[in-house]
């Protein structure tokens, strides 16, 4: 009986996905020695972290409100979808500045960089999606919001400081960061006004009630 082609390119790639998590784990800078290389990978990272997250608040949600908590399905694609752009939102801030600032990636190149320190992260949330499926929603919360602060305001900073530093911009690290701050909250007030208030207004909400 011969082997079914999909199944066997379905293994292969995802041994390939298994060996680069394990290897960013152990040591996540080497993302940096990669490039482009490792896209696909890390975009797969972005991917499973965003829709760890979308399942992590959907179970604190539901316990936050009870019978009245939103539909499964809806809340799902729209807190994916969201939690998405948001971190995309974050890869293009970063984006902007390395070409100005700092030396020019493609965005490709950029999104391997970010992507390739999601493994701790990613391990963090599916941690926190066990301890709330076991209703000790304090500590799953705590790892949900460590995880979303950690990869939304932390990591781009340190993303940005690797670009910077192995630039020969006259333009100090210091006044980067703070230009990525700058340019991601233009990006994220312009995000709010496209997609509406409303349904951004509600997605932090949500967000609020884990600190």
């Amino acid at each position: 009986m011969k082997p079914n082609v999909h199944v066997e390119n379905i293994k292969r790639k995802t041994k390939i996905y298994s060996s680069y998590f394990i290897q960013q784990l152990k040591k996540p800078s080497q993302a940096y020695n990669h490039g482009e290389g490792r896209f696909s990978s890390s975009l797969v990272s972005i991917i499973i972290f965003t829709a760890l997250v979308t399942a992590s608040l959907f179970l604190f949600t539901n316990d936050l409100y009870g019978s009245n908590s939103p539909s499964f399905l809806s809340f799902l694609i729209e807190t994916f979808l969201l939690t998405f752009f948001i971190i995309g939102l974050v890869i293009f801030a970063s984006f902007l500045i390395s070409n100005f600032f700092g030396p020019q990636h493609s965005f490709r190149t950029i999104i391997s960089f970010y992507g390739g320190q999601l493994s701790a992260p990613i391990i963090l949330v599916t941690t926190s999606i066990l301890l709330m499926l076991v209703e000790s929603f304090s500590y799953g919360n705590a790892l949900l919001t460590i995880s979303l602060v950690f990869c939304i305001f932390i990591l781009p900073l340190y993303v940005i400081s690797f670009l910077l530093t192995k630039s020969n911009s006259a333009v100090d690290p210091l006044y980067g960061f703070i230009l990525y701050i700058a340019t991601f909250t233009i990006l994220l007030l312009l995000f709010v006004t496209i997609v509406g208030s409303s349904k951004v207004g509600e997605y932090f909400n949500n967000m609020n009630h884990l600190f």
